[in-house]
């Protein structure tokens, strides 16, 4: 493999598109300083993948991009192109040539394209990975690296020997496979912490989950029963509807034909009233006429006059036009006398002219022959001048020289006393920065010490935050909780407002009467039950309700004429029954006798009684017992004793007739039951007071550990801002202590460096004293030169004095001729504006005359066409006033018509007025019975916002069969999960681990006693199997449905519901997550720890496949540095030593070089010349081990002598059929030993060019190959 060919497009000073074409062997560039010859070496090392522009001698990447010239503009982009060829063995390619190319934009945006295809840097890297080839290999050297080669770090020389050893990429795959390890076990540590949380929260989440699962199949039979008994209930409604739906449809009828025969009529009225505005619009056209006549009229008779004012005006001026015509006649004959007279004037000057104008040629040839002669003495002298001060320039120069050159022999005396004294410095300030870097070390120290402590702030600032947040989500669940409370108890009072609203419990009677419907029986008054006001307490209220009995339901009136209207009324109308209290009733009386202590009265069983409520004398002489049998031994014992009843608490009661009422009762104390709804009313108020209390003080809890947690998360921001400024203390600390051991480290060099320097010093003062002594001598020769001519200079100037004289003279006599030409000219041009100013006047007044008599014979015209328009406009004024006789008459017969239609309106309007009457009637009978539908459908709407709130759909979607035939199926969208659930059909216990109203929850984790006897019973639920769709013999079986029973089992489910407390819906997807991450994660872990596994394998071959290849081709490069360093010094020690270390691959490198007849210690105690020589031979011992397919040298040369420059030419030409030299240089010996050159110009200013020769060795003679001579020669002077 070979480089074939380098384009540059825009790169530094190659503006144009320039392509270097190369063969194998050795290619010579060469030029003068700043032609850009480097930019060349600069283009191969960027196009190569190099990162820093200040290796590219720039400041940022951007400055490779072309700046301008004086004639040119920047370029907006830059690119440079290699192309290889012979590709496939060495880059391991199918392709025979590629081609690579990188491209900068202005924007900082870099390109990379690999044969045409965009491509990234890490893959140009990897393709010349080991081929010795690239930014930083051994094929690329330039004079300035030399020192860095030599004077670097012995870790830092490691990376050519690399190279040629070929494990770069062994070293690559390593650094990738540890920074691989190192993330793998930072994801190894993660997962296990993640995998251990996981597991401590799976299992609160299962429990969760199986309630969760419990309470969705509940919920689900829940509502499909509901749906269906609401279905059910508005299809009743809905045919109820439809009926009333048919009759308002019939009444609206009848109303809608009444109203069609009243439009009917009112359409008729329009139609008159149209006829009305059509004859009062025929009215006001006719007077319009009349109006437009009149007007027609008077304009008629007014064109008239104004045509007789116009024909006397242009009479007038007719006459003036004719007076006017003479006096134009007159002018034009003066005119034309006095042209003729101008144009004999004219023909005198002409001769004159003439004459004037020879005398003036004559003069003016004259003057040319004297300033001819002037020039050519005025060139001589400014060639005399010029040849003088370049004399004068050869002096000074020669002057500054000399003065230089002293000046030299001066500063270097003085540098070498100053260096000495520097020298002394330097050996300070390196002990000082030694004791420096010794305080930063203990800096470093205390700095890790201080980011330790905050780090462990900072952990245990997220510990509080970690404890708070647990209290938060506490809190929240308990606020849930209380929340929940509070809807159900807000849900129940409003229950039982409505039912109070609709008085429930009550009879039809005193339903009606509370309502309002018995208003006439009332006669103002308010009625209100007996039990209004009773504050009854709870564990009496079935005693209450037994005593009470049907006067529970009492409505208390005034007096008994107030009573007997309700009685007759609600017979008459057949309503109902009802029980009235008087007011002014007598209460029962208490037994005076002392009573035992099993008997109590029956008020006892108020909280508050009030002796003026009604309720308390109904309760009169009644009383109440917590032992009836006692009760029933004393009255027998007592029987006189006098009472209306005695009640139990139980709702047994005894009268005074000695019936006893009692045994086992249907619950009463539901939405029936009066009493019992009062007690509800007030506990379930007082209970929701409590609630809202609750919500607001856990509200308030929260906003505290809120708080709290905010403050907390302040102070962990806080901390973990101070580890921040601490690690980067620790990192601008350890910043100073690198500077400081590298300031260390250039204090030692400095110091080798100014030794080597004093040496140096006398050398240059002496080169110094002898230059002197040659530059006096040329300053001599060149001031008796600058005499000579000046002389010559007198000489010239006098001759030029004389012959200026003689054109002074010349040129005055030719300005007099030139004057009088001028005046002779400038009088024929006075009379020749003369005579065009007589012709323009001439054709003027011809002009207005011909326009004159044209006007005269237009106006005569103009008089006749008038007198006959005022004559037609005459005419027409007298016709229009008889259209005008006719049009009043039109008028007059319109008028009587308009009277005749406006009696006509006035009887059909009292028509009108009859047909309306009798369609509000019927309005109104249509109103009565919208009423009636609209309280039914209000029915069926509360229907339907009941299920759209309960149930979120509309009850027009809801096929109460179908929702019967769903209930008994599974709910939609259950995971399969892995939960143990109790069956619900098992025996009652099932519900018993679940919260009751009454019994507080167990603590998450802990058992109830219900539930853990139960638990040897548990079981898996079975998973109940589709039915399908119902077929319609299904359908038709669940119209047979018992509804009395489905609304007690929608109540009991709600029951059941309610009592299982707070449940976490989201707990089954949660739980199916969280297990599914915890299989993942486990399923991550295994990954991980085979990952690693592999990954340290890799990492040992990858360690003993480098150190074999390193240590054999190290061994091959020490043997053969040895030899080309003897040879290109003619003897002398050599030698490379590894630093002994535990790792190979990390060892330095050191390099031992001694020339002959020296002991070296240091190889930077080399002169220049030495160093290029040792870096030379190490460069061709590396290629001798693997060399590279090209190898460019930039000015690597420039510090050899004539004889070194033999031994490397020599060197040079064994190692050219192994590899291509590109090598930029002034030396001819080295260009001599080329096969081809490039030849790089600046023909224009600040943009490069090349031109390439060929060596013909066969003739001894090179071959121009480009056109341009011109290019060539520029580079032949090289």
């Amino acid at each position: 493999m070979y480089l074939k060919a380098l384009k540059l497009h825009g790169f530094k000073s190659f503006a144009d598109p320039t392509t270097l074409r190369f063969e194998p062997g050795v290619t010579a560039v060469v030029g003068p300083n700043g032609c850009g010859k480097s930019n060349i070496a600069d283009g191969i090392r960027w196009v190569l993948g190099e990162q820093s522009a200040k290796a590219l001698r720039g400041g940022k990447m951007q400055d490779v991009i072309f700046e301008g010239a004086d004639t040119r503009k920047p370029a907006q982009l830059c690119e440079v192109a290699l192309l290889l060829t012979d590709c496939e063995k060495a880059l391991g390619s199918e392709f025979h040539e590629i081609e690579i190319m990188r491209r900068v934009y202005r924007d900082g945006q870099s390109e990379y394209f690999f044969n045409g295809q965009a491509c990234r840097l890490k893959d140009i890297h990897k393709l010349f990975m080991d081929t010795g080839v690239g930014r930083t290999s051994y094929s690329i050297m330039a004079q300035g690296q030399i020192d860095q080669i030599l004077s670097s770090k012995p870790e830092e020389r490691r990376a050519v020997f690399e190279e040629a050893a070929g494990i770069t990429k062994y070293k690559s795959q390593r650094r990738e496979a540890l920074n691989k390890l190192a993330l793998t076990e930072q994801n190894l540590a993660r997962v296990a912490d993640v995998i251990g949380e996981v597991g401590r929260q799976i299992g609160s989440l299962r429990r969760q989950a199986s309630k969760a699962l419990r309470y969705k199949r509940l919920n689900h039979r829940l509502r499909h029963l509901a749906l269906a008994w609401s279905g059910q209930q508005h299809a009743q409604l809905t045919s109820t509807l439809t009926e009333l739906d048919g009759r308002v449809a019939e009444l609206r009828t009848e109303a809608e034909a009444r109203r069609r025969h009243l439009n009917e009529q009112e359409s008729a009225m329009e139609e008159k009233k149209s006829q009305r505005s059509r004859l009062n619009q025929r009215v006001q056209e006719a007077q319009q006429a009349v109006y437009d006549l009149r007007s027609q009229k008077e304009a008629a008779e007014n064109q008239a006059n104004l045509a007789q004012i116009k024909r006397t005006g242009l009479e007038d001026r007719l006459e003036s036009s004719r007076q006017n015509l003479g006096e134009l006649e007159m002018q034009l004959r003066e005119v034309s006398a006095q042209a003729d007279t101008g144009a004999q004037d004219k023909q005198m000057q002409l001769g004159l002219l003439g004459s004037s104008d020879a005398t003036y040629q004559q003069r003016n040839r004259e003057l040319a022959i004297v300033e001819g002669e002037l020039s050519k003495v005025e060139q001589e002298l400014q060639q005399a001048k010029f040849q003088l001060l370049q004399l004068d320039s050869t002096v000074a120069r020669l002057r500054t020289d000399c003065s230089g050159y002293e000046v030299d022999q001066k500063t270097s005396a003085h540098r070498h006393d100053a260096l000495a004294q520097e020298l002394e410095q330097v050996r300070q300030q390196q002990a000082a920065a030694a004791q420096l870097a010794a305080e930063l070390d203990t800096r470093v120290e205390e700095a890790l010490a201080e980011k330790s402590r905050a780090h462990n702030e900072v952990v245990a600032a997220q510990q509080t935050i970690s404890t708070l947040t647990g209290e938060f989500r506490e809190a929240q669940r308990k606020q849930q909780e209380i929340d929940r409370t509070l809807a159900q108890r807000t849900a129940r009072l409003r229950i039982l407002q409505q039912l109070q609203e609709k008085w429930e419990g009550f009879g039809e009677g005193a339903k009606a009467i509370l309502q309002g419907r018995l208003d006439q029986a009332l006669a103002g008054a308010k009625p209100r039950p007996i039990t209004h006001g009773l504050e009854v307490k709870p564990d009496c209220a079935r005693a209450v309700e037994a005593i009470l009995g049907a006067a529970a339901e009492a409505i208390c009136v005034s007096d008994m004429t107030t009573a007997q209207r309700i009685l007759a009324q609600l017979q008459a109308e057949e309503i109902g029954s009802v029980v009235l209290h008087l007011g002014d009733a007598v209460a029962g009386a208490a037994a005076g006798a002392e009573l035992p202590a099993f008997l109590r009265p029956a008020t006892a069983a108020l909280a508050n009684p009030d002796p003026a409520h009604p309720a308390v004398s109904v309760l009169g002489a009644c009383y109440l017992t917590d032992d009836l049998p006692a009760f029933l031994a004393y009255w027998k014992a007592n029987p006189n004793f006098s009472f209306l009843s005695v009640a139990t608490p139980q709702g047994d009661l005894v009268d005074r007739r000695g019936l006893v009422y009692g045994g086992y009762r249907k619950n009463k104390q539901g939405a029936n039951s009066i009493v019992q709804r009062e007690i509800d009313l007030r506990e379930t108020a007082r209970l929701l007071a409590d609630d809202q209390k609750a919500h607001d003080d856990q509200k308030l809890f929260i906003d505290g550990i809120n708080t709290r947690l905010q403050a907390a998360e302040q102070e962990l921001e806080s901390r973990r801002a101070d580890v921040l400024n601490l690690t980067q203390q620790v990192a601008a600390v350890q910043a100073e202590q690198r500077n400081a051991q590298k300031n260390l480290e250039d204090q030692a060099q400095r110091l080798r460096r100014m030794e080597s320097e004093l040496t140096g010093l006398e050398q240059a003062r002496n080169e110094a004293h002898a230059r002197w002594e040659k530059a006096q001598t040329g300053l001599h020769e060149a001031e008796a030169g600058a005499e000579a001519q000046r002389t010559r200079i007198q000489h010239l100037e006098t001759r030029l004095t004389e012959i200026r004289t003689d054109r002074d003279v010349k040129r005055e006599s030719l300005a007099q001729a030139r004057l009088e030409l001028a005046e002779r000219r400038q009088k024929v041009e006075v009379l020749d504006r003369g005579l065009d100013e007589m012709e323009r006047r001439r054709q003027q007044l011809s002009e207005l005359l011909v326009q004159r008599q044209q006007e005269i014979e237009v106006w005569s015209v103009q008089i006749d066409e008038l007198e006959n328009e005022s004559a037609a406009q005459r005419a027409s004024a007298a016709r229009l006033a008889e259209t005008l006789v006719v049009a009043q008459a039109q008028v007059g017969t319109a008028r009587e018509e308009l009277h005749a239609l406006e009696s006509a309106i006035s009887a059909v309007e009292g028509t009108q007025h009859n047909l309306r009457v009798q369609a509000d009637a019927a309005h109104q009978e249509l109103s009565r019975h919208e009423v009636r539908l609209a309280e039914n459908r209000q029915r069926a709407e509360f229907i339907v916002e009941e299920v759209r709130r309960e149930f979120s759909t509309e009850i027009g979607a809801v096929d109460w069969k179908l929702q019967l035939w769903r209930a008994d199926d599974e709910p939609e969208g259950l995971q399969p999960l892995d939960l143990d659930e109790e069956d619900d059909n098992a025996a009652p216990k099932a519900e018993s681990d679940e919260t009751t109203a009454e019994e507080p929850a167990p603590a998450e984790g802990e058992a109830t006693p219900a539930a853990a006897e139960a638990a040897p019973v548990k079981r898996r639920r079975k998973k109940k199997e589709p039915r399908g769709e119902p077929t319609e013999a299904d359908l038709a079986a669940l119209e047979q449905t018992d509804w009395t029973v489905i609304k007690g089992e929608v109540d009991g489910l709600r029951q059941r519901l309610n009592s299982m407390g707070a449940v976490n819906l989201v707990a089954i997807e949660e739980y199916a997550d969280l297990k599914q991450r915890h299989d993942f994660l486990r399923t991550q872990c295994d990954d991980l720890t085979n990952s690693k596994t592999e990954l340290l394998k890799a990492i040992d071959e990858i360690n003993q496949t480098s150190q074999q290849q390193f240590q054999v081709t190290f061994e091959q490069i020490r043997k053969n540095f040895e030899y080309t360093f003897q040879t290109l010094f003619g003897g002398g020690r050599a030698a490379l030593e590894l630093i002994a270390t535990e790792d190979i691959l990390e060892s330095g490198i050191e390099i031992v070089a001694q020339p002959p007849g020296t002991k070296l210690k240091s190889i930077t105690l080399l002169s220049g010349g030495q160093k290029t020589l040792t870096a030379v031979a190490l460069l061709f011992a590396l290629y001798m081990v693997k060399p590279s397919p090209f190898c460019l040298l930039d000015e690597l040369d420039a510090p050899l002598d004539e004889s070194n420059i033999g031994r490397f030419t020599d060197l040079l030409k064994k190692f050219v059929d192994e590899s291509q030299f590109i090598i930029i240089t002034h030396n001819k010996r080295t260009v001599s030993a080329a096969q081809a050159i490039y030849g790089v110009t600046m023909e224009e200013r600040g943009v490069s060019k090349t031109v390439s020769m060929r060596f013909n060795h066969e003739r001894g003679e090179a071959e121009l190959q480009p056109q341009n001579l011109a290019e060539a020669v520029s580079a032949a002077k090289v």
